[in-house]
């Protein structure tokens, strides 16, 4: 439709499949209008596997025609390949498999509905419907011509799952119906006016929501099947295939023609994969391909929705693909896209669910079941059966003829010396890997040499290609080799003797690539390693990637608290809970008042374990900061029947005090502790009231409060025994009272939530009082009588003066919780009713939760240091006190704790480990950020050490995979949690008690519900009954029968989940039996950590463990965690640092490549003496200075068998640690966000380059491309004399421009082109300086205080200018500025290609949006774009600043 584009001759035109050249199909149109009357010097390549694209033909005179024709349209000659050819003739397809079924009727009543929702969408022809309109109603008729083909090939559930779903028929409806080309419009008198297509949508919408409860209904009677018998066949053969081949899962293709049967169907198994056993294996993913636009290219009439659902369709095809091919998914759902032209794994088994309509749809998806034992089955109704097996014969007739004519259209050998293939192979034996059948013979030796060549790692300024010289024999030809220096093959490659050069060539290819295979350079593919996409290691299917999905679901409780009390006697260890108020409270008694007979002095803990020294913290509840002291009281002797007692006070605080939602009172799961109250006793009396009052007093377990509350308990009804409020004024104090009018029933604890009042002091008030905030005058006692018909008995009586109960329990943190207004309420006593529990130990109760939470984290953070560190001194004595600031991250003298040769001692303060454990959504005072930046530097430090001096041959971008893969999330998430099981550590929640907190130990009323659930299960389906339904074959079980064999499978797992719990005091964790509670924990009691959360936490344990200990123990740490595991192969142990790290500094890779050539050798320390400038420059003198010549030397250097990339790998880690170190020390205030952008601005090749220009070190750099030189002297060149020493002292990141953006004003903002205008630092500069780096840091025996010296002058001043205010880049600060910034970046083609980046900013004023755009034009893209960024905040800045 746009014309062709004939500007540029074309020297070779490849058509893809191009069976489809013929009628108007773009390639015939090529060929008819463009190649053929122009007839340009150049040549067609076809490429087809099939020329036949019809059900059957007549015979080889039909097909000769076929062939005639498709040659004449292409200008070409039709030839098969030889070597196809012969494949051809071994290859032994799989022969189809017909399976059958028959519908029988199914769901008649439900299809019989769908009539009218066809009749409705037949109304109109999309030809005669307005353009803007008819890609919505094709959509829409899509849908509703789908639901009938739903339902008889997946089943009503299938139809129910596709409606429901959030991204569904109805919610897509909805979308298409807010479309602005069908919306409905609304004329100037009001009328609103709606086009047909709309109308058809809302009508199509009503008759898919009935049908979807039409459908819900007859499930539910039980008057169909939940899928189609098609479906249900399909089922059982996909599970007979998965437990035949129980060694490895098979992979299966299932072709379906309709798009949203796919979905449907993808929907339907996904469920199913949850809900049946059976079907757990069954990984399925889909691809529909296509644009979902009707076949036309044009979507310029699309709706956004739609736009918007196309590009969301192409994301979903790629990562399913990926998915497929890396065996995360064993069941790929696909259209006829799968069938050719995308690249997918070789399969066991293609299934042709709708059965082929032409030839190459047969023969296309044949050829994806290659894998043998391979299979291809057919679906088919039985009235169809006979048809069907015609054409499949009439395909294979035409693959007969294809086959047989094939090999009549084999071209001849087009050879000089006559000599063929096998010839060949003879005078040079072919390279073979047995494994996998890939060979590369003589012919193809040198393309694929120079493939390899390719792929290795290069800068715009270097070729990559082999050098290959000629030696003359007196008998025959020689060739040698010499590959690229990237390479780690070095020496020379001298080939066989040869008749002549072409095969000398060929000889020597063939060894260099034999050789190449040796070192693991090519894969058993014979492809290059390097640029391989390898199946993701991380991501490990087995062990590693349970711990992983275990762990970040579920946080099983520290050990401290996995010792069951219930049956335990003997000694106990208690400890007191101690809440110190701020003294100058003045309101701090209303809160503890004494009004009882004694008083509670606090809660108390009971354990059979030894708990941790805890540092003293605060909560933060509403009547003012608490200091909470966890203390060790003394050991006590208790009976197996008070433990019981204690218990039920335990469960009553929990459930019927605090009202915890998720927490219930049962026997079904273990003690892990106890929370008793506590008072003070001594020796000479039963209680004393202070620890003041007798030296001798003591804090012990109050059993007559808890006997007194015993017996205040409705164990039958389940709640409280409310009692009378005393006649004695001061016996009220300390009370928990209620409204008892407002109840008349006997009440349960959790319906007087709202109405419970703490009595903090007696009134001089009456109910013959006014009553206080009433707008008119009435007393107390006149309101009850009017308001509530009450006749108050005792009127003289004083009022009480009370407050509300708080029911809020978050107070971790300060303002969590707001603070009592303390205001007065004044309530008459004879009308309500008392609580049982006192006032004081009520109040100390709401702390509980918080109280109770900031422990388990200590334990965890103990037992997590415990596990970490382990081996070394471990010691439980705190090392600073914690009470105003937890953790202060200051260590002295940080950076000495780089040196690998020092190591430091000392105790473990586990607080601190609890920093690295705590995210930043939990919203405590402290986080793990500034650790995991620091952790995050020293990982990556080490990770390169070690690939640097493992891997000496290999160059950057083999070191930069192993270290990325090394480094990454996956790996570190994955280590941390098979080695440390680290997630049940992590805090990355903020606590609410009222939602989703549960006391340590204990399980959700939800959970304990399912268990009882599942015993009774069991007892109603007991073991003989399950053992006769499980003999009986699959005919003879019912529906009913099905349910019970289920409902049994269940209940097992849940008592298989209780067992687990009770092992938990064993210290044993089971993976299957956590994946089944997790089934039966509600969604917001589990974790949600993200692999990134394990990674951060990881990361800030090894930060902490540097700062501490220094490098050697943060080594160590890595190697605990086993972090090389994923390059380990099967059945190996992993590589440990340690092994590596310590060993002798390498040698210049110039030595170890001349194999000990002392004349080389010689030559390049002669090479060597030009350099003692740069050594004056640098203010480091090299004590090996072929270190500094391998750091000047570019790869396009040939005279120099080394190049800097290496070195500029190790340089980039040294500077990275050292200013990560230096800031984190010199910055204790700054977050995480702040030291990335100040890191960032002294790293950057900005600064980098700036530094290299000072010192001019370019000048020494040993190249030989004139493209490197042309880079250099252009940038050089873009100034003016003082102009360049004005741009390297200059300490800003701006870009330099030579003409000013000053152009851009409020009116214009014209199009920049950046040639010749915008002075880019070539990358090469920063390189250089990291390279020197690394050569210093090598050469300095890895001294990094040597290092530090001798570069920190380069820095500095850089350092003094950012480190008050870290600069952002302008991308980054125009993006704060404006977060909905619009910005696109576009390519057209030129005599070089150009990039447009487009940035737009938007203002409002006065509600009207004003928009300013700028365009930028340059050869790089991100270049571009930055520069738009800038022109945007330099605009910002002088325009716009100031009015917003």
């Amino acid at each position: 439709s746009s014309g062709i584009n004939a500007e540029y001759g074309v020297n070779v035109l490849v058509l893809d499949e191009c069976h489809h050249a013929k009628e108007n199909h773009p390639m015939a149109v090529v060929m008819r209008e463009y190649w053929c009357p122009q007839k340009p010097s150049g040549r067609v390549l076809g490429l087809t596997a099939s020329v036949i694209d019809k059900k059957k033909i007549s015979g080889k005179a039909e097909l000769r025609i076929t062939i005639q024709n498709l040659q004449k349209m292409l200008s070409s000659k039709l030839t098969t390949p030889s070597e196809f050819v012969n494949k051809i003739r071994n290859i032994n397809l799989p022969e189809p498999e017909i399976h059958t079924y028959s519908p029988k009727d199914y769901a008649k009543q439900l299809l019989e509905l769908t009539d009218n929702l066809l009749e409705t969408v037949n109304k109109f022809s999309v030809k005669h419907l307005p353009e803007l309109e008819q890609s919505t109603y094709t959509h829409i008729k899509k849908i509703a011509t789908s639901v009938p083909t739903i339902i008889t090939e997946v089943g009503i559930d299938g139809l129910i799952a596709l409606l429901k779903d959030d991204k569904g028929f109805i919610v897509e409806i909805r979308n298409y119906l807010v479309s602005p080309n069908i919306a409905p419009t609304i004329s100037p008198d009001g009328k609103v006016s709606k086009c047909n297509t709309y109308e058809i949508g809302e009508t199509v919408l009503k008759q898919l929501q009935s049908l979807q409860q039409t459908a819900d209904n007859i499930l539910e009677n039980g008057q169909e099947v939940r899928m189609s018998v098609k479906f249900y066949e399909l089922l059982k053969y996909i599970i007979k295939l998965q437990s035949e081949q129980e060694s490895e899962t098979p992979r299966i293709i299932i072709f379906i023609q309709r798009r949203r049967v796919v979905k449907a169907m993808y929907k339907y198994m996904c469920k199913l994969r949850k809900e049946v056993g059976a079907c757990a294996n069954m990984k399925v993913t889909y691809v529909l391909g296509g644009t979902g636009t009707g076949g036309r290219d044009d979507t310029s009439n699309l709706s956004s929705f739609e736009t918007a659902e196309l590009i969301k369709i192409q994301k979903q095809q790629e990562q399913a693909l990926m998915d497929f091919r890396e065996g995360k998914c064993n069941i790929l759902l696909a259209t006829s896209v799968v069938e050719e032209g995308l690249d997918i794994p070789s399969c066991n088994v293609v299934i042709r669910y709708d059965f082929p309509p032409t030839y190459r749809a047969f023969v296309q998806s044949r050829g994806r079941a290659r894998k043998a034992p391979a299979k291809f089955a057919f679906f088919l109704d039985e009235v169809e059966v006979d048809e069907k097996k015609d054409q499949l014969q009439s395909f294979r007739d035409v693959e007969m003829l294809l086959r047989e004519f094939a090999s009549d259209l084999t071209p001849e050998d087009d050879n000089d010396d006559d000599i063929d293939e096998a010839e060949y192979n003879k005078l040079i034996p072919p390279l073979e890997v047995a494994g996998t059948g890939a060979k590369v013979t003589a012919i193809s030796a040198i393309q694929r040499l120079n493939f390899y060549c390719s792929q290795l790692p290069k800068d715009e300024y270097t070729e990559t290609m082999p050098n290959i010289e000629a030696v003359e024999l007196e008998a025959g030809f020689a060739m040698t080799i010499t590959l690229p220096k990237l390479c780690p093959v070095k020496e020379k490659i001298v080939g066989d003797s040869m008749p002549n050069r072409k095969y000398a060539k060929m000889s020597a290819a063939m060894k260099a690539l034999k050789l190449l295979y040796e070192v693991n350079e090519l894969t058993d593919a014979l492809l290059p390693q390097f640029r391989q996409k390898e199946r993701d290691s991380l991501l490990i299917a087995a062990e590693d990637g349970r711990f992983l999905t275990v762990d970040q679901k579920l946080k099983i409780p520290s050990k401290f608290w996995r010792k069951d009390l219930k049956e335990e006697t003997g000694e106990f260890f208690l400890y007191s809970i101690r809440l110190d108020l701020k003294p100058d409270d003045k309101d701090f008694s209303e809160f503890f008042n004494t009004g009882k007979d004694h008083k509670v002095a606090c809660f108390g803990i009971l354990s059979k374990v030894q708990l941790p020294d805890f540092p003293i913290f605060k909560v933060f509840p509403r009547f003012g900061p608490v200091a909470v002291h966890v203390k060790f009281e003394r050991m006590i002797q208790l009976p197996v029947h008070v433990l019981k007692s204690y218990c039920w006070f335990q469960e009553v605080v929990f459930t019927h005090t605090l009202g915890l939602p998720h927490v219930k009172k049962s026997e079904a799961i273990f003690k892990t502790y106890f929370v008793v109250p506590l008072c003070w006793k001594s020796k000479r009396s039963k209680f004393a009231k202070s620890a003041s009052t007798e030296k001798s007093a003591y804090l012990d377990i109050d059993s007559r409060l808890i006997d007194q509350l015993h017996k205040q308990w409705d164990s039958e009804h389940n709640h409280w025994i409310f009692g009378n409020m005393p006649s004695v004024p001061n016996k009220c104090l300390d009370s928990v009272i209620f409204p008892a009018y407002l109840h008349k029933e006997h009440p349960n604890n959790s319906d007087i939530t709202q109405d419970l009042y703490a009595v903090v002091n007696i009134s001089e008030m009456t109910a013959k009082s006014q009553m206080k905030g009433k707008a008119e005058s009435v007393t107390y006692e006149e309101y009850h009588l009017r308001e509530h018909d009450i006749q108050l008995q005792d009127p003289d009586r004083n009022l009480l003066v009370c407050r509300n109960v708080t029911r809020h329990y978050a107070f971790l943190i300060p303002g969590a919780s707001k603070k009592s207004s303390r205001k007065e309420m004044h309530r008459v006593p004879e009308i309500h009713k008392v609580h049982p529990i006192p006032s004081s130990l009520w109040s100390q109760a709401t702390c509980l939760p918080s109280i109770l939470w900031r422990i388990e984290t200590f334990c965890l953070s103990q037992e997590l240091s415990d596990i970490v560190y382990g081996s070394y001194d471990n010691s439980m004595t705190l090392l600073a006190s914690h009470y105003d600031d937890y953790f202060s991250e200051q260590t002295v003298d940080l950076m000495s704790r780089l040196r690998w040769d020092l190591e430091y001692h000392g105790d473990i303060d586990w607080f601190e480990t609890l920093h690295a454990l705590t995210h930043k959504s939990c919203k405590e005072s402290y986080n793990l950020e500034r650790l995991e930046f620091l952790g995050d530097r020293f990982l990556k430090f080490v990770s390169t050490l070690f690939y640097f001096r493992s891997m000496p041959y290999k160059h950057e971008g083999w070191l930069s995979k192993y270290r990325s893969q090394m480094i990454c999330n996956e790996n570190l998430a994955i280590r941390s949690c098979t080695e440390l099981r680290l997630p049940r550590f992590i805090l990355n929640k903020r606590i609410d008690p009222k939602s989703h907190w549960i006391p340590p130990g204990y399980l959700t009323s939800y959970t304990l519900d399912k268990i009882e659930e599942a015993k009774t299960t069991i007892a109603e389906v007991p073991d003989e009954r399950v053992k006769f339904l499980s003999s009986q074959t699959g005919d003879n079980l019912s529906k009913c029968d099905l349910k019970e064999l289920q409902q049994r499978k269940n209940a097992d797992s849940c008592l298989e989940v209780e067992r687990f719990l009770h092992s938990l005091s064993d210290n044993k964790v089971d993976n299957d039996t956590i994946f089944k509670l997790c089934d039966i924990i509600p969604d917001g009691h589990l974790q949600d950590l993200g692999v990134k959360d394990i990674a951060d936490s990881m990361e800030a344990l090894l930060g902490l463990c540097v700062a501490k200990y220094g490098y050697r123990k943060g080594v160590d740490l890595l190697d605990k965690i086993k972090i090389t595991t994923f390059q380990a192969k099967n059945g190996e142990e992993p590589e440990l640092l340690n092994d590596y790290l310590y060993e002798e500094t390498p040698a210049p890779q110039i030595l170890s490549s001349l194999d000990g050539n002392k004349f080389a050798e010689q030559k390049a320390r002669d090479r060597c003496e030009s350099l003692a400038n740069v050594e004056k420059v640098i203010g480091y003198k090299f004590n090996e200075p072929l270190y500094l010549l391998e750091a000047l030397t570019h790869a396009s250097f040939e005279d120099v068998n080394a190049c800097y990339q290496r070195l500029e790998f190790l340089g980039d880690a040294v500077l990275d640690v050292l200013m990560v170190f230096h800031i984190y020390e010199e910055k204790p205030g700054y977050d995480q966000g702040q030291m990335t952008d100040l890191l960032a601005s002294l790293v950057c090749n900005t600064t980098l380059s700036k530094i290299c220009t000072k010192l001019q070190l370019y000048r020494y750099l040993l190249y030989d491309s004139a493209e490197l030189y042309n880079v250099l002297a252009r940038f050089l060149g873009s100034f003016e004399a003082d102009q360049l020493r004005d741009w390297y002292e200059d300490l800003s990141l701006d870009r330099v421009f030579v003409h000013t953006i000053e152009a851009d004003n409020l009116d214009e903002r014209p199009v920049l082109n950046l040639d010749n205008k915008v002075v880019q630092a070539p990358k090469i500069l920063g390189d250089l300086v990291e390279s020197i780096i690394g050569a210093i840091y090598l050469d300095s025996g890895e001294d990094i205080f040597k290092v530090r010296d001798v570069i920190w002058g380069w820095f500095e001043p850089f350092y003094k200018s950012f480190s008050d205010k870290p600069p952002k880049n302008p991308k980054a600060a125009i993006n704060e500025l404006y977060p909905g910034l619009k910005k696109t970046i576009l390519s057209y083609p030129g005599d070089r290609f150009r990039f447009v980046a487009s940035v737009t900013i938007s203002t409002r004023k006065d509600n009207k949006v004003t928009s300013y755009e700028f365009k930028t034009v340059g050869r790089d893209r991100e270049t571009a774009f930055e520069v738009s960024c800038g022109r945007a905040l330099h605009f910002h800045r002088k325009y716009l600043a100031n009015t917003m």
